[in-house]
Order: structure tokens, then C-alpha cells, then sequence
């Protein structure tokens, strides 16, 4: 998938697409209802066009000159850069939509497992 075709899914307009071939979609839910999604695909569309990422995002990564130790609660925005960059990462956006004060996330993903901490620190620095 190629970032114009994933913008489309951020956006919310690709949502009768099936699945390319040799793909699979992967059902995850994460907290924060329309707020989050909203600040998410803030975020996304910020990366994949090439803009400078949202303020309230940068401010909830750690600096990466203060950083001695690896702290899974907050990325340094230099890390999470790395591995959402389209040759690290191994997920793309697919749908979202809130349910119930959560979101249902749907992601693009060549197999099951993959490394996901990237998408797991959108969404928490989306709901925080």
C-alpha cells in the first residue's frame, strides 16, 4: 500500500477496498473514542504527507537527549519516526471508527504477529 492509497484509509475514504492480495486485516481496539481517532489521523496524515507532526504529539514523546534506559511508556519521538517510516513498519491503517468510547482499529498487515509498539504510542499519545 503506497501512502496515497493509506491517507485514503486515514481520511475514512477507503472503507469498501478489499484487502490486497496477500494481505490480511487485524482487529484491534484502543481507547479514546472519536476525540482520539480524530487526533490519530491528525498524526497519520501528518506522516504520510510529509508535515510537521502536531505540537500536543512531539510534546507527549520523550526527548531523545534525556534518554538513558528504554521506557516503553513514552517513545522519544526519534524512534517512533524510525519505525513508522514505510521501510520499518510492517502495518498500515486500514479503517477506525469509534465505538463506545474506544476505537475499533483495523490494520493492513502482511502476517500475524508484527511489531505494532509504534501504533500502540499513536493511540496512546492520541487518548492521553
Amino acid at each position: 500500500m503506497d501512502a496515497e492509497q493509506e491517507l485514503r484509509h486515514v481520511r475514512g475514504e477507503g472503507g469498501g477496498d478489499p484487502p490486497p492480495i496477500g494481505f490480511e486485516l487485524d482487529e484491534l481496539n484502543f481507547p479514546g473514542g472519536p476525540e482520539a481517532l480524530a487526533r490519530a489521523r491528525e498524526v497519520m496524515a501528518a506522516v504520510l504527507t510529509g508535515q510537521p507532526l502536531p505540537s500536543w504529539f512531539v510534546d507527549q514523546c520523550v526527548d531523545d537527549a534525556v534518554i538513558q534506559t528504554c521506557n516503553l511508556e513514552r517513545w522519544s519521538l526519534r524512534a517512533w519516526k524510525f519505525w513508522l517510516d514505510r521501510g520499518n513498519r510492517r502495518w498500515w491503517w486500514w479503517s477506525a471508527q469509534p465505538v463506545d468510547g474506544r476505537t475499533r482499529f483495523t490494520a493492513l498487515v502482511r502476517t500475524k504477529p508484527y511489531l505494532g509498539g509504534s501504533l500502540d504510542w499513536l493511540w496512546k499519545a492520541s487518548s492521553s
